[in-house]
């Protein structure tokens, strides 16, 4: 038979667990942790998880990092970064939609997290509309059409002029389904009317070789990945994918300029938080960035990854607005899938 605690000893049991639940209640209550104890105009009183869905040592994450260390003495706290890569950034992305929305995860995301992989795959994870709240902007990539330093296309107007005299006749490379250099290939064959042919590839590195060498017409491809070539001599810069001209190459047009009105093609990272984030704490932390970007070292630091560019929260609300309308049509005319 079992035997069981009479009375007596049960009501100590009793009063002891009660004490400890209260101190462990007091406890989550005083913690600068508790999003439901602490204040907004108090944050943030410590440590601010920096979420990146993709790997260490790449473009994403060295962004993050350098802007996390130029802030830091701004918000009075440290800031630690956090890599969480696989499935194409969804993964890490999906954890900063279920992070508690207390401005102590932010999560670093991109052009293909929150406006394109929503187009590309059947189903998220997550929502980016509805799971985030934009904070700022941290940089925009540049893409630039390239060709071999000895190809006769010496401008845009040549490279359409010659798809449409030869159709089907002009190869691209394709180094990542997706992307803004490839949405970029596909928005300019359409504007323009040409057949031309999309190769595939699995690096940028064996796309370029065969361009270098000639087994490839043209490609959209980064600045910051092909202008060292540019500069070597061994390929010409025909157009820019940005609004304007790039600081890096401003002898080179922008497809704007060249026949293509309004065409802007570009990648960006930038900063979200969780959905339910108060608005006190989004400013704060968007200020935060802007305030850093003020500093001539900060800047030179980061245009190594991109063309540094802070935003308010609104700014980036809008861009992402209208690049998910401009891709999405991008993406269904061109019937681009992944699973």
């Amino acid at each position: 038979m079992t035997a069981y605690a009479t009375s007596r000893t049960a009501r100590p049991l009793r009063t002891i667990w009660t004490v400890l639940a209260l101190t462990a209640l007091t406890t989550v209550a005083t913690s600068p942790l508790s999003a439901t104890a602490q204040a907004p105009d108090t944050w943030p009183v410590t440590r601010i998880r920096f979420l990146v869905p993709f790997a260490a040592g790449g473009g994403g994450d060295i962004t993050t990092r350098q802007v996390g260390r130029a802030i830091e003495p701004i918000l009075g706290q440290p800031i630690f970064i956090e890599n969480k890569p696989g499935a194409n950034g969804r993964l890490g992305t999906e954890l900063g939609a279920r992070a508690a929305p207390d401005g102590y995860t932010v999560l670093m995301g991109s052009i293909g997290t929150h406006v394109i992989n929503q187009y590309l795959y059947p189903k998220l994870p997550y929502d980016p509309a509805k799971d985030f709240i934009p904070v700022t902007l941290m940089t925009k990539t540049n893409n630039v059409v390239v060709v071999p330093a000895e190809s006769p296309i010496k401008s845009v107007q040549d490279l359409v002029r010659m798809a449409k005299q030869k159709p089907g006749t002009l190869t691209s490379g394709i180094p990542a389904i997706g992307d803004t250099a490839h949405l970029g290939f596909e928005k300019m064959r359409r504007d323009a009317g040409i057949e031309v042919v999309g190769v595939p590839y699995n690096s940028v590195g064996g796309a370029v070789t065969d361009l270098i060498g000639g087994r490839l017409q043209y490609m959209f491809a980064s600045i910051v990945s092909q202008n060292p070539h540019i500069q070597g001599g061994k390929l010409r810069a025909l157009a820019t994918t940005d609004a304007t001209r790039s600081p890096v190459l401003p002898n080179v047009p922008t497809l704007g300029e060249s026949g293509f009105p309004g065409f802007v093609a570009t990648g960006w990272l930038g900063l979200f938080v969780p959905a339910g984030t108060p608005q006190e704490i989004v400013e704060k932390l968007s200020a935060a960035v802007r305030k850093a970007y003020q500093s001539p070292e900060v800047l030179q630091t980061m245009r190594a990854g991109g063309d540094p560019i802070a935003s308010t929260p609104k700014e980036f609300a809008d861009l992402i607005a209208a690049e998910r309308a401009k891709w999405s049509k991008v993406i269904r005319e061109a019937n681009i899938k992944l699973e």
